[in-house]
């Protein structure tokens, strides 16, 4: 006998240990639809209770009850709790100034590349080139991109562009986006 005999050996005990273990205990426990037998007695049922009349009229003594009233709830001023906490965010056009289209509102702010800065005492103008390689030069107050940001400032390294838009509560906010000349990681 090798070692295949002995591990059978071992299973074949543990099985008929755990049988005997769950076999002496079921003398004790009652089994459902069977038959009482001697050693087993049968469990008397409570009684059943008996509910309180409630059509029986109120005593006169009694002191009276307040009503309690239903809460209902006032969204008035409050956020939706089932509008997600990241929402979209809707560029606002200006309704003041008639903004003709430009090609550079064609394309997103992501897509646009600052290549050159010229900064003189009259301003300054910029380049930025789109994906497609055509280049635009911008100045302050020039619409660009499809959220219609505005040029705020055309410093010596970077050109500072705000656009506003309306967040989850419905205010018209605004936020600066920088275009750098020379991205961080660009410099190394």
């Amino acid at each position: 006998m090798g070692r295949e005999g002995g591990v059978k050996i071992l299973y074949i005990s543990v099985i008929v240990i755990a049988l005997a273990l769950c076999a002496g205990g079921c003398d004790k426990l009652p089994i459902p639809g069977a038959k009482k037998g001697k050693g087993q007695q049968a469990t008397p049922k409570p009684p059943p209770q008996v509910a309180p009349r409630t059509d029986a009229p109120p005593s006169t003594n009694a002191p009276a009850k307040e009503v309690e009233s239903d809460y209902v709830y006032d969204p008035t001023g409050k956020r939706d709790p089932f509008q997600p906490f990241i929402a979209i965010q809707t560029p606002v056009k200006p309704v003041d100034e008639e903004i003709p289209v430009t090609p550079l509102q064609k394309y997103d702010l992501s897509q646009l590349k600052l290549v050159a800065i010229m900064v003189g005492t009259g301003g300054g103008k910029a380049m930025v080139e789109d994906s497609e390689g055509k280049g635009y030069i911008i100045e302050k107050g020039v619409y660009v991109g499809s959220r219609f940001g505005k040029v705020k400032a055309v410093l010596k390294d970077q050109v500072i562009i705000e656009e506003r838009y309306k967040d989850y509560m419905g205010k018209v906010r605004s936020k600066d986006i920088v275009l750098r000349l020379h991205p961080p990681r660009e410099e190394e």
